[in-house]
């Protein structure tokens, strides 16, 4: 090689974090630097987020985003399978869970989330744990007559006039804020994203199917936009 190309070689490489500087809309990829490969792993409900796709709907290049689906909270044994995988190997995963599942067991609950994250960690792969979307004010009085139409007993799970679905995801979006914050981890904030206020944390209506407990395409768009500002804080050589 010659000086003069040597020289221009050494100008540019310390010019590229300059230019990210003046260019606060460069991407990593506009500078060959390693796409991300994200995960996440959730139920059926986050099947509409379509997050594959999420890239093109922000235009940005750096990450590329896979959904895997497992009903049921326990979801031990699809994640272990994606944390050992020898080809495609995920940088990070969103442990993301829904409010189907509550009231249930939270003391469980919170082992498991526990040795997800241990697990992940163990494999190389950071993990992300997720809020879960709480219900809207109104839910426990929409199931019943939508248990009743398709069959179902709307008192199996709990009473719907003394719901304490909302009280149980809250207890648990709290937890898990406050052990990732002890873990170093960054969590997705679906909760914060979508509720009415820290003092009203309720699904907000607008946000929320008829059934208020899916949310509806203008919540996914919402939940599009925190998606990147919370991977920009991974340290990914942990």
């Amino acid at each position: 090689m010659k000086r003069k190309d040597f020289i221009s070689l050494i100008l540019i490489s310390l010019a590229l974090p300059l230019i990210g500087i003046c260019n606060p809309g460069a991407k990593m990829s506009d500078y060959g630097n390693k796409q991300r490969h994200i995960v996440l792993l959730g139920a059926s409900v986050g099947k509409a987020w379509n997050i594959s796709q999420l890239p093109q709907r922000i235009d940005n290049s750096d990450y590329v985003f896979e959904y895997v689906q497992h009903g049921g909270f326990d979801k031990s044994e699809t994640l272990n399978k994606i944390i050992s995988r020898k080809k495609n190997k995920p940088d990070a995963i969103f442990i993301k869970e829904c409010a189907a599942y509550f009231p249930g067991d939270i003391a469980q609950y919170k082992i498991l989330m526990k040795k997800w994250i241990h697990t992940s960690l163990e494999s190389d792969v950071i993990p992300i744990p997720v809020t879960v979307v709480p219900v809207t004010r109104l839910h426990p009085f929409k199931k019943i007559p939508i248990d009743i139409i398709k069959g179902r007993n709307p008192f199996k799970a709990d009473n719907p006039f003394k719901s304490i679905k909302n009280a149980t995801i809250l207890e648990y979006n709290d937890w898990i804020r406050r052990y990732s914050e002890q873990k170093g981890l960054s969590v997705l904030d679906l909760e914060a994203a979508v509720r009415y206020s820290e003092d009203n944390r309720y699904l907000r209506e607008d946000l929320a199917r008829i059934d208020g407990l899916h949310i509806n395409s203008k919540a996914y768009k919402i939940l599009d936009k925190i998606v990147i500002p919370i991977l920009i804080t991974i340290h990914w050589e942990m």
